[in-house]
This record gives structure tokens, C-alpha cells and sequence, in this order.
């Protein structure tokens, strides 16, 4: 009878236990699920700020507003946007600092091996299905030339130059100013003196002559920072008892701004709309442009459907073996707001979601790649310039076999080194054109829909983040763990040492 009682006195014990351990599960569960609720909430009506944004854009674009109403449309988008630029740096900083940090030097130079090489081969895949689309569709063939008035300026710009101040920022002279200034060549007009002879008589003339100069100009010189930021991480890693206050500092940093982006995240679909249709309101000549650039779009559009929904899956499928289309909708939201915002820099916090929180990727790589990517991964600009390309040496007659291989070439080389410049692409596109002696005809109408064909070619760079990442992953967890194990193994030892 004594042991039935301390059975029944044990069970008494442990059943309340058992209680509160359903409790906390049931508690935990409700918690997840209405976390997902709220994601799909914001995914739906994110959407929906999409669909509203395409429709009052095309609504309003043929009421000619005036500059001041197109402000007040746009407005929302641009606190939206000025908001989201604001935090980016520090999460950047924050991010690569401390993904540096936490891994092992010669796992650092992996991940960067194969991060970068990812990015060099899927350069040239978005080179090579720009040009066999463009060839088998060909959109400019039977067409002529219909607009060639509007064209950016790049007197003078060499594609040497943008090679060489690609080399520059990667090593600024000075972290403060890389926040807000970057390298770049800049042209002077220098006038000189001479003297000719005109019909035996010598007369004084003056003769215009461009000078180089390395100077300056406004913006974040992005990839310096990162290799800057991960020099500091690397150097932190090698001795962490030392730099421990360092390396806290910058994770509370980055959980702050993770924090705040949570917030500023439910503004997305106000924002979105007021981009959208601020960007269609104020577009001119809409129809014609769809009108005369009718083959164009459909070759652009139908290469970037089948690069980014065929071929992409399938590269993710042979190297990560997973399924590619369950990964793909998990990169929904990140997908759209590079849509919206026609930056990847912009999206990289949702990236980091997408990456690690639903596909489980180790913060290790995720925080030291995504910002690597965003920074020089241009698939998608690869394909828009050949299929560009290819458009205009058709319509202009300058079409053969000669020139389709130097376009790809080009377009490969170039998208390395696309400069951080309104319109970047454009202006690649027109140092590759002018290299091969062609016309930059219908650029106009081309830059007409920079605000559609942007944000097609945007989608592409921002998934390709997302996909470097990923595969860079599959190829490092294993070495990052048996480096982790070690580290475990050592610490005993290490510890008794220090006693």
C-alpha cells in the first residue's frame, strides 16, 4: 500500500507539470500562428497596394496633373522610402560586422569564394539568355528607327574609368566619408591657347580640351564598406575576450534596427501604392512607348519570366536540392520590395527574413552575403542590356554575328561594374553601343519605361541575392559546424589554461 501511495504522490507531482507544459505549447502555438497571420495579412495587402497603385497610375496619367499634385501623390512613397534608406546603412554595418565576426577566417574566405563566384557565372547566364532571346525573337527586325531625341549625357565617360573607380571604392580612404561620398572620374573643360595660320595670317584661337580628374560624388560607396566592415568582423573573430564589447555593440545595433523595420514594415502597402502610381502618373507617352517597343517589351518580358522561373529554380534544385518553387514563394515579399523601391540595398531586411528565418540559413552567411550580393550581383541588368542591345543593332542595320558576341562579352564585363547612377543600366547600355560605333537609336522610348523595365530587371538582382546566399550555404554549413564543434572542443582547454 506504501508504494501505491507513492506512486499516486508521484503522479499528483508530475501531473501538474505536465499541465503547465500543454499550457506553454498551446501559448506557443497561438503566438506562431498569429505570427503567420500578420505575414500573410502584410503579403495581402501588399498586393493590394501593388494592384491599387498600377490602377490610379493609369487612371490619373492621362488627366495631365500638375507638379504640384504629382507631389502629393508621391509623397507617402517618399517618406516611405526615406524611412527605409535611413536604416539601411546601419543594418548593413551592423550586419557585416558581425556575421564577420562570428565565423572563422578561412570560412570567410570560402564564403566569399564561392559567393563570388556565383555572382561572376550568374552575370554571364543573364548575359547569355539576353542574347538568345534577343536573336531568336529578334524585336527590332522590320522595324526603324522612331525616337532618338532624349539620351543621357556620358560625354567622355570610358568604360576604363567605371573599371577604375570600381577599384577605388573598394578601398575608400576614409570609412566617414564612404557614408555619404563614393569615387568617381570627372571631365573639366580646359581651354588653350594656339596660334594658326589662316591665309598667311596668324591668328589667336582658343581649342577645348577634356582633362581627367578623380573627384567625388554623393552617395553610399556601398561595397567599400562592406570590405571594410569585414575586415573589422574578421579582426574582431581573431580574438574575441578583447573585443567582446565591440562585437555586442554592433549585435544590439542590429537588433534595434531589426526592431524598427519591424514597424516601419506595416507602411509597406501605403508606400507601395504611392510609388507605383506616382511613377505611371507622371510617365509620358505611355501608349506610344508600349506601341513602338510592342516585340521589345515581349522579348524582355518573356526572357525574364523563363530566366526566373525556369531557369533559376532549376540552378537552385541541382545545388541546394531542394524544392526551388517553395523557396521562391517564401521570397515574396523581399521579390516585391525591390520591386517597389528598384533598389536590392532596399530590401535586404526582408531578404534576411526570407533567408533565415524561413529557409533556416545560418546568420554567418546570410549577414556577410546578402549585402555582398546586393552590391554587385546584376543578372537581371545583364539580360535587360543585351536584349537592349541587340533591339537597336537590329533596328539601325548593324546586325551580325561580330557584334552579337561583343554584346554579350560587353554586357558580361559591364554588369561587374554598373555604375550607382540614375538610370545605370542606360548608361551601360550606351558605353557598350558606342563601343561598337552604333547609334543609340529609340533610347527615348527605352527610357520612357525605365519605371517598368527597372523594376523587371530589379526582381531578377533581388531573387539572385537570395539564391547566392542560399547555395553559398549549402556548400559552407558543413564546414562551418566542424569549425563550431572545434571551437567547443577547445573551450575547456583554453579555459583551464587561463585559470
Amino acid at each position: 500500500m506504501a508504494c501505491d501511495l507513492n506512486d499516486v504522490t508521484t503522479t499528483n507531482d508530475v501531473l501538474p507539470e505536465i499541465v503547465e507544459s500543454r499550457k506553454l505549447e498551446r501559448i506557443i502555438s497561438r503566438i506562431k500562428s498569429f505570427s503567420r497571420s500578420k505575414n500573410k495579412l502584410l503579403t495581402l495587402l501588399t498586393i493590394i497596394g501593388v494592384s491599387v497603385g498600377f490602377i490610379a497610375g493609369f487612371a490619373l496619367n492621362g488627366l495631365q496633373l500638375s507638379d504640384s499634385a504629382l507631389l502629393w501623390i508621391g509623397l507617402p512613397g517618399e517618406l516611405y522610402m526615406r524611412i527605409l534608406t535611413a536604416t539601411i546603412l546601419p543594418l548593413i554595418v551592423s550586419s557585416v560586422i558581425v556575421g564577420a565576426a562570428s565565423v572563422d577566417p578561412k570560412a570567410n574566405g570560402r564564403i566569399s569564394a564561392i559567393a563570388l563566384g556565383y555572382i561572376i557565372l550568374t552575370n554571364g547566364f543573364g548575359s547569355l539568355f539576353g542574347l538568345i532571346f534577343a536573336v531568336i525573337i529578334k524585336p527590332g527586325s522590320g522595324q526603324s528607327v522612331v525616337d532618338d531625341s532624349v539620351q543621357p549625357d556620358t560625354q567622355n565617360l570610358q568604360t576604363e574609368d567605371i573599371f577604375a573607380d570600381l577599384i577605388r571604392n573598394l578601398f575608400p580612404d576614409n570609412i566617414v566619408g564612404s557614408t555619404f561620398q563614393k569615387s568617381q572620374t570627372k571631365y573639366k573643360i580646359k581651354q588653350l591657347p594656339s596660334v594658326e595660320n589662316v591665309s598667311g595670317i596668324l591668328v589667336n584661337t582658343t581649342s577645348d580640351v577634356f582633362t581627367k580628374s578623380v573627384g567625388t560624388i554623393q552617395g553610399t560607396n556601398i561595397l567599400g564598406l562592406i570590405i571594410l566592415c569585414a575586415l573589422f568582423g574578421m579582426a574582431a573573430g581573431r580574438n574575441k575576450q578583447a573585443t567582446e564589447p565591440f562585437i555586442k555593440f554592433f549585435k544590439a545595433t542590429e537588433t534595434v534596427i531589426s526592431l524598427v523595420l519591424g514597424w516601419i514594415i506595416w507602411y509597406t502597402p501605403l508606400g507601395v501604392a504611392s510609388l507605383i502610381a506616382h511613377a505611371i502618373a507622371k510617365a509620358s507617352s505611355i501608349v506610344t512607348s508600349f506601341t513602338s517597343l510592342g516585340m521589345f517589351l515581349l522579348t524582355l518580358t518573356v526572357a525574364v519570366i523563363v530566366y526566373e522561373f525556369m531557369f533559376m529554380p532549376l540552378m537552385y534544385f541541382i545545388t541546394v536540392r531542394k524544392n526551388p518553387y517553395r523557396f521562391h514563394l517564401t521570397a515574396v515579399k523581399a521579390i516585391m520590395t525591390a520591386f517597389v523601391a528598384l533598389s536590392t540595398a532596399i530590401a535586404i531586411p526582408e531578404m534576411i527574413k526570407c533567408v533565415e528565418n524561413k529557409n533556416k540559413v545560418d546568420p554567418k552567411v546570410s549577414r556577410f552575403v546578402l549585402p555582398l550580393a546586393a552590391a554587385l550581383n546584376r543578372d537581371g541588368s545583364a539580360l535587360f542590356i543585351c536584349v537592349t542591345s541587340i533591339y537597336i543593332c537590329e533596328i539601325t542595320g548593324n546586325i551580325h554575328s561580330g557584334n552579337v558576341i561583343m554584346v554579350g562579352i560587353l554586357a558580361f564585363v559591364g554588369s561587374l561594374a554598373i555604375p550607382a547612377i540614375p538610370s545605370a543600366s542606360i548608361v551601360t547600355l550606351i558605353i557598350i553601343l558606342s563601343s561598337l560605333g552604333v547609334p543609340p537609336a529609340n533610347i527615348g522610348l527605352i527610357m520612357a519605361l525605365e519605371w517598368f523595365t527597372d523594376r523587371l530587371r530589379s526582381t531578377i538582382n533581388c531573387y539572385g541575392c537570395m539564391m547566392c546566399t542560399a547555395i553559398t550555404f549549402r556548400f559552407t554549413k558543413d564546414y562551418i559546424k566542424s569549425d563550431d564543434e572545434e571551437k567547443d572542443k577547445l573551450n575547456p582547454l583554453m579555459e583551464g589554461t587561463h585559470m
